[in-house]
């Protein structure tokens, strides 16, 4: 054995870090209690919703839902009219924004993040209205407290409602002279918009409506887009369970007539990639929601069976367990290949640090430490470390089997042995075979490794991806006798900043 298959062409390779030299059978066979109690918490929770111990921060039970999201369902979390409701957001979007802001941090954010950079890329802000097929441009915002970073978006936005403005009262001149005449437009798809004000919606993403990045930055933009020549809608993103005791940013949204998303209740910010609050930015860029669910769906299929071997999340989970608990890798290295899939990176270390890093009542800590990484470029940056550094790391590739359409590298300068060996050469060719030299390189060395293949990155295979991760974090979190779903240590310094940003106000 050392690969696990799906029909779907998922592949999860281990054979670099369960062999004679790493991980042993018998610490695999010594793990079985555990894991049927694993396995036997799993399903439980997938019938009652609940996981014994969960409470929420403020101490009361709370359920776990996040086992539901695949799944499109009367009464369930994501509903058919919940599904329809974003292909309306999508055509509405499309049809009557320049521009989105989408305001987040944590899983408000980094889920968003990763649908974006998968479906647009770097560049999509740079393209044509044409060449983004109608729909907007996006910016993120509400990540950090950074100003410097925020009045580049606001540079952004002024410049395109200023340009839209002249364009509007006449001054566009064709040869650059200072002889303005208005110019009727030509591109029937897109009269409206080139011809009314620009126009920016403000995606705001709170549970509470309290959390003090996307808060601050929210009222930044909105109080600095007033004045211009820009229309802007708000949409809130945020815990609507009450209308007679809202949350802050519902009741803003209340007084104000905003459209409203749920954040789910019994969903935690890390899971909630599968919700609304990032399905909403899925829809506003086109990005293919269902299949992403129905990605989903054929996993969680795949992670129901009690058999080790068979089941993806319960595999990962039980490998690096034994490679922390019994070998000492204490250190997860994550590096997908292909810039795209950075942002995963930074999703995936959220998911794993504040679902698996904490105390535990009688055994210490339990912990495992993230790092993101992407191929190739940390092979030159991260990899010296990871091939001769302390012998505390796993380090997890992700690799796409086929890229599409691929660049391949012309021979240009065939006189330099170096540079003609690399030509008639596709770079995607060269990224994969240098994802397999480095999973070589590291195996060599009996250093802890393993590799997930997508047949090809599309919202279903990245569906199948990110919640496989999400069942390896749970079924992870059993073995270790750790709570995924709470982060207590996250309060301590939300108790210290509050007064400190209360001081801050005392001193003006």
């Amino acid at each position: 054995m050392s690969e696990l298959k799906l029909s779907s062409g998922f592949i999860l390779d281990y054979k670099d870090i369960y062999n004679e030299h790493c991980i042993q059978s018998g610490n695999v066979d010594a793990m079985v209690d555990k894991v049927r109690e694993a396995h036997e918490l799993a399903q439980s929770m997938r019938r009652t919703g609940v996981v014994e111990g969960h409470v929420s921060k403020d101490g009361t039970p709370e359920p776990v839902l996040f086992s539901q999201l695949p799944y499109v369902e009367e009464n369930g979390i994501n509903t058919p009219q919940l599904m329809e409701r974003l292909e309306r957001l999508r055509q509405y979007g499309r049809n009557n924004f320049d521009a989105v802001i989408s305001l987040g941090i944590g899983g408000s954010y980094l889920g968003s993040k990763v649908l974006f950079d998968v479906q647009c890329g770097s560049f999509w802000n740079q393209m044509s209205d044409e060449e983004r097929n109608g729909y907007p441009k996006v910016y993120f915002a509400g990540y950090n407290a950074d100003a410097r970073y925020l009045q580049g978006i606001l540079t952004r936005i002024y410049h395109d409602s200023d340009a839209r403005a002249k364009q509007i009262i006449g001054m566009v001149s064709s040869d650059g002279s200072d002889d303005y005449e208005f110019n009727m437009p030509t591109d029937g798809d897109f009269v409206d918009r080139h011809y009314d004000p620009y126009k920016v919606l403000l995606m705001v993403n709170s549970k509470s409506g309290s959390t003090i990045e996307p808060m601050a930055n929210f009222m930044i933009l909105e109080n600095a887009l007033k004045g211009h020549y820009i229309d802007y809608e708000v949409i809130a993103i945020t815990d609507t369970e009450s209308t007679e005791n809202p949350t802050i940013l519902h009741a803003m949204a209340l007084e104000n007539g905003w459209k409203t998303f749920s954040v789910p209740y019994g969903v935690g910010g890390r899971f909630s990639v599968f919700t609304e609050v990032s399905l909403t930015m899925g829809a506003l860029i086109g990005f293919d929601v269902q299949q992403f669910l129905a990605g989903a769906r054929s996993m969680d299929r795949a992670c129901q069976t009690d058999h080790v071997f068979e089941n993806p999340a319960l595999l990962s989970a039980v490998l690096k367990y034994i490679s922390a608990e019994t070998y000492g890798r204490v250190i997860e290295v994550f590096m997908p290949y292909g810039d795209c899939l950075r942002s995963l990176s930074d999703w995936y270390v959220q998911l794993l640090a504040e679902s698996l890093g904490k105390q535990r009542e009688h055994q210490g800590p339990y912990s495992r430490t993230p790092v993101a990484a992407v191929g190739t470029t940390d092979m030159h940056a991260q990899v010296q470390e990871h091939q001769e550094g302390r012998l505390n790391k796993v380090v997890q590739f992700i690799k796409i089997k086929s890229w599409g359409d691929d660049l391949i590298v012309p021979n240009s300068y065939g006189q330099f042995a170096k540079l003609e060996a690399i030509s008639n050469i596709g770079l995607s060719q060269i990224l994969n075979v240098a994802l397999d030299s480095n999973q070589e390189a590291l195996t060599s060395d009996n250093r802890f490794n393993m590799t997930i293949e997508l047949p090809e990155l599309n919202a279903f295979h990245l569906g199948e991806l990110m919640y496989m991760y999400c069942w390896a974090i749970f079924y992870e979190s059993i073995l270790a006798g750790v709570d995924a779903f709470d982060q207590p240590g996250v309060e301590v310094y939300k108790r210290i900043l509050g007064p400190k940003i209360k001081a801050l106000k005392e001193q003006k």
